[in-house]
């Protein structure tokens, strides 16, 4: 009995193993992602549209943008991070939200955590 189960699991590590390791350098990076904003025009409530390009393979999701604020002299003000809306699928344009900022301020834009979905296809 424990000789099988000591050979299933060695079987199950063969197995998972070279699948597992196969797919890792195909994973995205925060550079995988590119980021634009752009503040909301003067008749629409104020704020600041975010789009997120998904340049890799990769369907993922709980992405989290973090917004470092700057001032017209290059010094960070506050930072924050938020959330993007949904799934940013490979290929697509995903929506964000920002806080609106002053006239002499602006965005430094990276993405900071996401999750995998899956791998799609080319």
């Amino acid at each position: 009995m424990r000789r099988s189960a000591l050979l299933l699991a060695v079987a199950m590590l063969l197995v998972a193993g070279p699948s597992a390791h196969a797919q890792a350098p195909g994973r995205p990076s925060p550079e995988s992602f590119r980021i634009e904003w752009t503040r909301r025009p003067g008749w629409m409530r104020p704020g600041v549209d975010g789009y997120l390009y998904n340049d890799s393979r990769w369907r993922v999701t709980n992405v989290r943008v973090r917004a470092v604020v700057v001032d017209s002299s290059g010094s960070a003000v506050r930072e924050i991070v938020v959330s993007v809306f949904g799934n940013a699928v490979p290929g697509a344009r995903t929506f964000f939200v920002l806080p609106p900022i002053a006239d002499g301020e602006s965005y430094q834009l990276t993405v900071a955590t996401f999750d995998l979905i899956s791998q799609e296809n080319p």
